[in-house]
């Protein structure tokens, strides 16, 4: 039987149709909105249960306990497995703890808090083996696919006010920082209105320094001792970037005989410890409550979107935004809104998330972590 030239024409357009139509959707299943300027295999769907690798630098501050504790949740409310590392304190052990996941085959990589630019190629490697790369409070870079945070430099301006009106924009004022983490913007954007002296001619900035990792603790108490020493009472605030030198410049402050009524201290985080000062009278007198339970929720439902669902990145219903960052709301916590010993921590986020007649919301899977005394632990 003879085969036309028109038929034979017919086939080879067919076939170049049904070639074009695969390379047109392996191109919409490559992910160029996490890596600009490369394609990345988006990560494998998992038929069962997805295997998480969680890395964490320590379990000390109370965000990392809290973050931690939430994640099991999630993960036994899913029924998936994990796979943790929660000690590795610095960049060396962090590179070797994400090669040892990457080895170990998990579907998907959880960062907390590491040190990202040393893992640039590693996040690269993870992604091109169908690993996803997520992170809850961290830094973004090339391949990873979602940061769940606040946004910070709204945070910085929020409690950057809180100091100016207690003020009344007359003093001095000193920032503690820490330039390698993003909560870096809360300070930089808290600096440019202590340093806006057409609205507040009275007041100054007169030192932002930024804290070493490790050893950020007792940085905090030399450097806060170090500011009054120079300014005695004149030092009327301080703003940490985060809770934990706040706690410490408060420590400082007390141990150099003043009270929160001659230098204060403000701090960002919000828990047990943050929450005891506050309640004991120290200096330290506020703190913005992140939400570190949701981050970790709306991680875990973009880890389900995308490797359990097959949700695609860039697809109708994705979850994940351009710009790879899912943002909570903080709250401000003053002496005036001071959560209660025993308190569901969920509780404090009554005016962001937390709805106590929906019995069905995530937030009431498994035991909630509970506001306690931290000098009782």
């Amino acid at each position: 039987m003879k085969i036309s030239k028109v038929f034979v024409i017919g086939l080879a357009v067919m076939a170049m149709t049904i070639l074009l139509g695969y390379a047109a959707n392996a191109q919409e299943r490559m992910d160029t909105i996490s890596a600009p300027g490369q394609s990345l295999p988006q990560p494998r769907v998992v038929k069962g249960p997805v295997h998480v690798g969680y890395c964490a630098p320590d379990m000390t501050a109370e965000s990392s306990q809290r973050d931690w504790w939430h994640a099991q949740i999630e993960i036994a409310h899913r029924k998936w497995k994990v796979s943790q590392v929660l000690d590795a304190g610095d960049a060396t052990k962090q590179q070797n703890a994400m090669k040892i996941m990457i080895d170990k085959g998990v579907d998907a990589i959880v960062i907390v808090y590491w040190q990202m630019e040393p893992l640039r190629d590693l996040i690269l490697e993870a992604r091109k083996k169908g690993i996803g790369v997520y992170c809850v409070d961290t830094e973004l870079r090339p391949g990873v696919l979602v940061n769940t945070t606040q946004p910070n430099g709204v945070v910085g301006a929020t409690m950057a006010y809180y100091i100016i009106d207690r003020l009344e924009g007359r003093g001095n004022v000193a920032i503690l920082n820490l330039t390698y983490h993003i909560l870096r913007q809360r300070c930089y954007v808290a600096k440019a209105l202590f340093d806006s002296r057409i609205d507040w001619p009275s007041l100054n900035c007169v030192g932002m320094e930024d804290m070493p990792v490790p050893g950020w603790e007792r940085r905090a108490f030399d450097q806060t001792t170090g500011w009054l020493q120079k300014y005695g009472k004149k030092l009327n605030a301080v703003f940490a970037g985060w809770d934990t030198p706040g706690i410490f410049a408060a420590r400082a402050i007390e141990a150099y005989g003043h009270t929160r009524k001659d230098t204060f201290v403000t701090g960002i985080d919000g828990g047990s410890e943050a929450y005891d000062m506050i309640r004991a009278g120290s200096p330290f007198i506020a703190t913005m409550s992140q939400p570190f339970e949701e981050y970790v929720h709306n991680l875990f439902e973009v880890i389900e979107q995308v490797q359990v669902k097959g949700i695609g990145i860039g697809e109708k219903d994705s979850m994940l935004p351009p710009y790879r960052v899912i943002y909570s709301r903080p709250v401000l916590t003053t002496p005036d809104n001071l959560p209660p010993l025993g308190m569901n921590i969920h509780a404090v986020f009554g005016e962001t998330y937390y709805d106590p007649n929906n019995k069905e919301a995530w937030y009431n899977w498994g035991t909630a972590y509970k506001i306690t005394s931290a000098a009782k632990k």
